[in-house]
């Protein structure tokens, strides 16, 4: 199906104060209740859809990390052709290794311009900052799944937690990061 960024926040937070935040940076914060997903979350944790987009296929989060290409590849059309002229999965995991290797570059790189991912980047990185800013903000998670399903019954196994301050936080950082990894992020006043 698609990529989406979700995010998570603390249950004591009032989303109304962040409301302008959120649209200062075009961001949704739908709620999401998905039972799977919030028995690996803290207590009470609140789960949302982070974006407004119609999903995150095209996202720059994770846009470096091979995995994600790899899944890209995995779900693709030619890939479902493919196992319809019975290839196995290793014929398909060489063609896809292959693949990757003549690219030798994102995928996402050939739909954006350095330029454009640099600017998206730094509207995620600013979007952290602004949220972790408000003194009642004590986290902000995102987290970037494959969903076969929709999103209150897509099954989820987080495969970490990482939890990071938001000063070490680079443009490189938010590029690679992992699918499945739930990333929270602190603010730098917590430390």
């Amino acid at each position: 199906m698609c990529f989406y960024i979700t995010s998570t926040l603390p249950k004591d937070v009032d989303l109304e104060e962040l409301k302008d935040i959120f649209n200062q940076f075009n961001m949704a914060f739908i709620p999401i209740q998905n039972q799977n997903i919030q028995s690996q979350l803290h207590a009470g944790e609140l789960y949302f859809r982070a974006t407004k987009n119609y999903c995150d296929c095209d996202t720059v989060l994770g846009s470096l990390n091979n995995l994600q290409e790899y899944q890209n590849l995995r779900n693709s059309q030619k890939v479902r052709s493919l196992k319809k002229k019975k290839w196995t999965d290793e014929q398909i995991d060489e063609w896809i290794k292959e693949k990757l290797q003549k690219e030798g570059s994102s995928t996402l790189g050939k739909k954006l311009t350095s330029m454009e991912i640099d600017k998206e980047t730094k509207k995620w990185l600013n979007f952290l900052r602004s949220i972790l800013n408000n003194k009642k903000v004590s986290r902000i998670g995102l987290l970037k799944h494959w969903y076969d399903k929709d999103l209150q019954t897509e099954e989820i196994n987080l495969t970490r937690t990482e939890i990071k301050p938001i000063d070490k936080i680079t443009p490189e950082f938010l590029l690679n990061l992992e699918e499945d990894v739930l990333y929270e992020f602190l603010p730098t006043y917590s430390f």
